[in-house]
């Protein structure tokens, strides 16, 4: 069964061979946490928590969409318990990732789905959602779930200049 979970070592390993995944394919629009350079559960609940956390940073909570029974790792995503001046710009309340082999068979789409509900459990009352402009797939997942593009803005980063994708979508 497919279904959203805490993130937890029993499909740490499948985690991992989705990040390497990432890294073969050169997928560069969502980063997964380096298990080799940190306890990236340690990492998780920090920032659940909201402790420890660099400055620049906000309260998260993090969630895997897993098929339960192979212990097989899909996807990734994050609902940010606020928002700062970078997060409204890029980044919004919500940010994910789908397992690059994975890609193209509705799992964004149920996922985002799934998180809405984790984000109105957290009393968000309006989610912001961002993507690169030419990030089709992401918008087409958003758009699904019923968030309006707001407006396209360009925000530059390390040194480059990218056209963003606001959504916004009012949960009831």
């Amino acid at each position: 069964m497919v279904k959203l979970v805490i993130p937890c070592k029993d499909y740490l390993a499948s985690y991992i061979e989705a990040r390497e995944e990432y890294t073969k394919n050169k997928v560069s629009t969502y980063r997964f946490s380096d298990p080799a350079a940190c306890d990236i559960f340690e990492k998780f609940e920090n920032y659940r928590l909201e402790r420890n956390l660099p400055s620049n940073r906000v309260g998260e909570d993090k969630y895997w969409l897993v098929e339960e029974d192979t212990k097989y790792f899909i996807g990734e995503i994050s609902i940010r318990h606020k928002l700062n001046d970078a997060l409204i710009l890029r980044g919004g309340h919500i940010g994910y990732g789908v397992r690059f082999s994975e890609w193209n068979k509705g799992y964004g789409t149920l996922m985002l789905s799934l998180a809405l509900k984790k984000a109105k459990e957290l009393k968000l009352e309006r989610v912001l959602i961002t993507c690169n402009d030419d990030n089709y797939a992401s918008a087409k997942v958003m758009e699904k779930n019923g968030f309006t593009l707001a407006d396209k803005v360009n925000v530059e980063e390390d040194g480059i200049m990218f056209l963003t994708r606001r959504y916004w979508k009012t949960l009831q």
